[in-house]
């Protein structure tokens, strides 16, 4: 029986971490985004000066 609270308590654990490194990878992706764009409509803002 504690086998498979101890199992239970692991994925979980594995399944909350797995959520919380999802979550910084986007949040990654979307500051790369956002970077990207703001350097784009500084490029086009020089362009057009």
């Amino acid at each position: 029986m504690n086998f498979i609270k101890v199992i239970g308590i692991a994925s979980t654990i594995l399944g909350v971490g797995s959520t919380l490194v999802t979550e910084w990878v986007n949040d990654k992706k979307l500051d790369k985004k956002i970077a990207e764009q703001v350097a784009k409509a500084l490029s086009e803002m020089k362009e057009k000066s």
